[in-house]
């Protein structure tokens, strides 16, 4: 990750497009240098999502069947198809279609993976296929669609048995994630985030001041690393908060969640309280916590924040889901 001077100007001028919201306008793309170098950086943060979406897979007992096909949909670089196939081997991902707009971008991932998974079979491609009971991924490009281009994506994805989305944890990459959830949910069940089946909070106006994300962890080597430390400084970016919109549908999937409610985003911690916002079948709430009359999950609040977190029946919910 030495990066000169053209090098830092390539990925500044990469990530300018990103941040300006009108990516989806032009392909950004420029040459296999630019797709390496965003793969060696700013893929490696998309990285850390996957792997914290896909270790709450393995909790919930979630895994592709043996021998399907992955779809990568906007595929860029193909980071997300490298964890997927990292985590759960050729064995079960034995085919991967790599599409993306851009076809240098898809000829560049499909040669990666067949560099670092030389028996898997790749299909690189402009044109968006997907074969009945294969997994889709979709990562980091929902906010480059149009509402028209996610509707006809999901014309696409009902053919799919799974679909697994990784988006930034922003308010408006939420909004993409939550259109996708209620376009799908008639035609696939959700194994997470979502606590229930039913229509999305979110999508009510008395929740406008809340967006479903959440905030994992990056590994020890980002906070210990010379390397990503120079990166973080160089780019002005906050190493350590990796914040995530994501979605996980599968047709087969039948088991209850763990818990009823949902915590969403980060507790707002103060000397007294903590005020945290739950989703469950109910709705969104926003629950009050009180350091006296509830030390222990206060405590847990300020320390760790659990995932899972119970509604208060005592407490009202913004909004009843149907």
């Amino acid at each position: 990750m030495n990066l000169d001077r053209t090098d830092r100007e390539l990925l500044e001028r990469l990530r300018a497009c990103f941040l300006s919201g009108h990516a989806g306008e032009t392909p950004y793309w420029e040459s296999e240098r630019m797709l390496m170098l965003y793969h060696e950086t700013f893929a490696q943060r998309i990285a850390w999502k996957w792997h914290a979406v896909l270790d709450e897979l393995d909790q919930r007992g979630w895994h592709p069947a043996p021998g399907v096909t992955l779809v990568d949909v906007g595929c860029g670089t193909g980071i997300a198809t490298e964890i997927m196939l990292e985590r759960y081997g050729t064995d079960h991902l034995s085919t991967v279609i790599v599409n993306d707009r851009s076809q240098c971008a898809a000829a560049f991932t499909a040669r990666r993976l067949g560099e670092l998974f030389p028996s898997l079979l790749v299909k690189p491609t402009t044109d968006l296929t997907v074969p009945p009971g294969s997994i889709v991924v979709i990562s980091h490009v929902l906010t480059e669609m149009t509402t028209d281009d996610i509707k006809h994506l999901c014309q696409h994805l009902v053919a799919a048995r799974a679909v697994l989305v990784v988006e930034p944890g922003t308010r408006h990459a939420s909004t993409r994630v939550v259109m996708l959830h209620e376009q799908l949910r008639q035609h696939m069940t959700v194994v997470a985030p979502c606590p229930h089946q039913q229509q999305c909070g979110m999508t009510q106006p008395t929740n406008h001041l809340h967006w479903c994300h959440f905030h994992v962890r990056p590994p020890t080597a980002a906070f210990t690393s010379r390397q990503w430390a120079r990166f973080a400084d160089t780019f002005g970016i906050d190493i350590g908060d990796l914040a995530v919109s994501f979605m996980v549908l599968d047709t087969m999937w039948n088991q209850p969640s763990p818990a009823p409610g949902r915590l969403i985003g980060a507790p707002d911690i103060s000397a007294h309280d903590a005020v945290v916002i739950v989703c469950s079948s109910e709705g969104i709430q926003r629950r009050i916590v009180n350091k006296r009359h509830d030390a222990e999950l206060y405590r847990r609040l300020r320390k760790r924040p659990p995932q899972w977190i119970e509604p208060d029946p005592s407490q009202q919910h913004t909004h009843r889901s149907s």
